[in-house]
């Protein structure tokens, strides 16, 4: 679904924008892309080297915040997979689309994937429990309805007994507010989906994500 979104030429220069441990860089990669993978965990960019590795793949791992990154016109392609855009606050969230825009060549292609508020304000609000790596996982969800937040407060159940809190909260935007912010700072909504099986298709409220493709104006 990204490769196609995104339309690009092999050998064309992409960045996974919060790229966590790397498989969808490495995946672009083994199809001929030059790929960056960009996030502000170093853990999570040593496992994706490790994954790069272990599949033979030359990429190239920044470690940063996507608030301050200085790259000028160098992708074709930019991508930000499983809502890894929303943790800051208005401003600075729209700070971060116009270092995707400054970041891509003319008439560069920006996906963005995030959760649909208006599928998630329906949850709300819920407990999830799922099994991770050498643990299990308790997610309580909440929307702020005036903020348009999500909060989250997870609790990490060790197998060796010991027990972890991770809070966190996004910003939820709706459709059309995704489209004023990504027209504010210089991009053309292109294409909107619900689901990654059904391109160029929206379900509105029954859509638990928005994949968003911009060109960058």
């Amino acid at each position: 679904f990204i490769e196609e979104s995104l339309g690009c030429e092999s050998g064309a220069m992409i960045l996974d924008l919060g790229c966590g441990t790397g498989e969808h860089c490495v995946s672009l990669s083994k199809r001929g892309y030059q790929v960056v993978g960009f996030d502000l965990s170093l853990s999570m960019l040593a496992r994706a080297a490790d994954e790069a590795q272990e599949n033979n793949q030359k990429l190239n791992f920044v470690q940063g915040d996507m608030r301050d990154m200085t790259f000028e016109e160098t992708f074709d392609g930019v991508y930000s997979w499983n809502t890894s855009f929303g943790f800051f606050d208005e401003e600075k969230n729209a700070q971060v689309v116009e270092r995707v825009r400054r970041s891509l060549k003319k008439g560069g292609q920006f996906l963005l994937d995030v959760a649909n508020r208006d599928y998630v304000i329906r949850q709300a609000p819920s407990l999830a429990w799922y099994e991770g790596d050498g643990c299990i996982c308790m997610d309580e969800m909440t929307v702020d309805f005036i903020t348009s937040r999500m909060r989250v407060k997870r609790t990490l159940m060790l197998d060796d007994g010991r027990t972890k809190e991770i809070e966190y909260s996004i910003r939820l935007y709706s459709l059309h507010e995704l489209g004023k912010l990504l027209h504010d700072n210089g991009f053309r909504v292109a294409e909107v989906s619900g689901l990654t099986a059904t391109p160029g298709v929206f379900f509105g409220c029954e859509s638990p994500r928005t994949l968003i493709l911009a060109e960058k104006r």
